[in-house]
């Protein structure tokens, strides 16, 4: 820990904890016995979960009943060990004697040391199992949508800094065959995209994804006879700043939850890859404009202009000289975007997306708990402290690498 500042410690502290407890999610809260003895034979019910589906049938007739009718906790083994919190997130039992169980109480029915040691919720889902499930979510989304936003706002703002109105020139042929691959694959993406939604079907993001390649791929390989043809073969520059920089400044005026809410509300499922895909797809301008202004400074610098004069191809010199010299601005963005994506997909799961998939598993869908039952503190506190440790922690991060120099 040297190598960290002082002041940081805390944030890489909590951040730690809620990695942790998203790997050990299975371990810390799970219905089912870690390990289980029943007529001397040793079974491993719970820790199955973690390379399983936990609902697969396990070929074993007592574990096969104890998973149809639910009746983990009460089954009498020979041994038993159970995890420290003994209830699965998003389980529930609606029972007028669970919901909105007060913290500490013994679940009733069942042996002691079945406690909801943070209360239930409505409909008695445990709140300390859905706090352990919110961090795995919030750790999901937070990161992989930032991932994907970072992969975007990077190539982005690396080709328009780096290149600027005047530079980057390509054969005609190529910029407007990819400018009609782009065209007629969104087209494409939004007839698959209308004929899902009025099916009621689910598309997988992944077709979009294949769909924007491919198409990019084949009118690539029809450039190759089209080479030989001069009006085709000859040079042109394009204003990639300008586009690229327009392009930013729609997706920045446009709301992005409201943005966020009208796809959400259209997607024939709303899972959490959906919600992973759509803000990663709407967060990656910060990334582009820091890594733009970055580069436009990098570009400048004697050793890019050196290695420009000794005849170095412009992609290798941005590459292997002028982009790791601009990361740290990235960097900067990343953090400030994780925060701001575990807030969307708070308020998303708040606003109640996902329906009852992500009931009592998201901490969003607690604070609508407490939102309903004004009374049930414990139900929305303990998911509001987490949203907040772990906002301000990420905001402290890029807020030191910011001042770094």
């Amino acid at each position: 820990m040297k190598s960290i500042p002082r002041s940081l410690r805390p944030a890489f502290y909590l951040l730690g904890l809620l990695a942790f407890l998203a790997l050990a999610r299975d371990i810390l809260a799970n219905s089912r016995p870690l390990w289980c003895k029943i007529g001397q034979q040793s079974y491993w019910p719970g820790l199955r979960t973690l390379f399983t589906d936990p609902h697969k049938p396990y070929g074993v007739a007592v574990l096969d009943s104890l998973e149809n009718t639910q009746s983990w906790q009460r089954y009498p083994y020979d041994a038993a060990v159970f995890a420290p919190i003994p209830f699965s997130p998003g389980d529930f039992i609606r029972n007028p004697s669970v919901s909105l169980g007060k913290p500490g109480e013994n679940h009733p029915g069942f042996p002691p040391g079945f406690r909801h040691w943070l209360g239930t919720d409505d409909n008695g889902r445990d709140v300390a199992a859905a706090i352990v499930a919110g961090a795995r979510v919030a750790i999901l989304t937070g990161a992989l949508a930032m991932v994907m936003a970072f992969g975007i706002g990077l190539f982005l703002g690396a080709i328009a800094g780096y290149f600027g109105d005047d530079r980057l020139r390509m054969p005609r042929g190529v910029a407007l065959l990819n400018i009609l691959a782009i065209v007629l694959a969104m087209g494409y993406i939004l007839m698959i995209r209308r004929e899902a939604l009025l099916r009621h079907t689910d598309v997988p993001v992944s077709l979009d994804f294949g769909v924007l390649a491919g198409m990019v791929l084949l009118f690539n390989l029809l450039y190759c006879p089209l080479r030989y043809i001069p009006f085709f073969s000859q040079n042109v520059t394009l204003p990639a700043d300008l586009i690229i920089m327009r392009i930013a400044e729609v997706f920045n005026s446009i709301p992005r939850m409201i943005i966020l809410i009208v796809i959400a509300s259209i997607a024939p499922a709303q899972s959490l890859w959906v919600l992973i895909a759509v803000i990663g797809a709407m967060n990656w301008t910060g990334v582009a404009k820091f890594v733009r202004a970055e580069l436009l400074r990098v570009r400048e610098l004697d050793y890019i202009t050196a290695a420009r004069g000794l005849g170095m191809p412009d992609w290798r010199n941005l590459l292997h000289h002028a982009l790791p010299n601009a990361l740290r601005p990235a960097l900067v963005a990343f953090a400030f975007g994780v925060a701001g994506a575990i807030l969307l997909e708070a308020s998303l799961t708040f606003l109640g997306f996902g329906g009852s998939d992500f009931k009592g598993v998201s901490w969003g869908s607690l604070l609508l708990t407490m939102k309903e039952h004004r009374t049930a503190w414990w139900v929305g506190l303990p998911a509001g402290l987490m949203i907040t440790f772990t906002v301000l922690a990420l905001n402290n991060i890029g807020d030191t690498l910011s001042k770094t120099r």
